[in-house]
């Protein structure tokens, strides 16, 4: 009996020693829980763009003027391009422009300039409004009357009906008037556009110069021909209205004459 009731005792110490050997096993084939490498979750491509449109919006003037950049550098490039690619980047640029035409651009009547001054007041300053908006998308500081009324919309072929050289002058008055522009000559045929006010054109160069690097590189001196040759929005500004940002500038601390009378400046970080 004592033989037989030893038995039990080694099956049960097996099947002890059994156990702690599955449990062993067990304990090495699970995966314990590891520290995780402190990583940053990126999120996805279309949330990353949507947060940086938020931070930093993109204006349809920058779109457009972005994408015939980068027409003009394709041409340029030894790169081959296709005629698919080419059409597909002006549809681009045709559909951004769309995008700042008004509802009335295609009535009939917004062609005919009106009698009485209420409505004409009010017929101006659409037009006004749609030429400043124009001018910008197209980054244009001086329009040339006679050839902007031969293009669309001021020659709207769908309504056939366009603006003659007098509606334009007097819209152009209008503007001029609203302190918005300027008459570049004596017979009202190129328009001086202020889309920006100069104040914020020098902003604008200022932030150019901190982003780039400029600022608080060896590339800080700058003449005024390496400011319109820096292929930017403000490159094209008469030379005259980039003499006065340039003052403006210093008056808020962001460059310092290098030489004045040279027209050279020195960005300050």
């Amino acid at each position: 009996m004592s033989v037989r009731e030893k038995k039990p005792k080694s099956k049960s110490k097996k099947k002890e020693k059994s156990s702690s050997v599955k449990e062993k096993v067990k304990e090495k084939t699970e995966v314990k829980p590891t520290k995780e490498p402190k990583t940053e979750t990126k999120p996805p491509r279309e949330a990353t763009i949507t947060i940086s449109l938020i931070e930093n919006p993109v204006t349809t003037e920058e779109k457009i003027y972005n994408a015939m950049l980068r027409i003009e550098q394709l041409i340029q490039s030894d790169v081959a391009i296709s005629r698919e690619d080419l059409f597909d980047l002006g549809q681009d640029i045709e559909r951004q422009l769309k995008e700042i035409l008004p509802e009335w651009i295609d009535k009939p009547w917004m062609y005919v300039t009106p009698e009485h001054q209420k409505q004409l007041d009010s017929w101006c300053s659409d037009w006004s409004n749609f030429i400043l908006e124009y001018a910008r998308i197209n980054i244009k500081h001086i329009i040339h009357i006679e050839e902007e009324r031969s293009k669309y919309p001021f020659n709207n072929k769908q309504t056939k009906k366009k603006l003659d050289r007098e509606q334009l002058q007097e819209i152009g008055d209008y503007i001029v008037a609203q302190e918005m522009g300027i008459w570049w000559d004596k017979k009202k045929i190129r328009l001086r556009l202020y889309w920006r006010t100069l104040d914020e054109w020098a902003d604008i160069i200022y932030e150019w110069s901190i982003k780039t690097g400029r600022a608080a590189g060896a590339e800080r001196v700058m003449t005024i021909i390496d400011i319109q040759e820096a292929g930017q929005t403000w490159s094209t500004i008469p030379i005259g209205d980039l003499k006065r940002i340039f003052n403006i500038m210093e008056d808020k601390g962001y460059i310092e004459w290098a030489d004045k009378k040279k027209n050279i400046i020195a960005f300050v970080f």
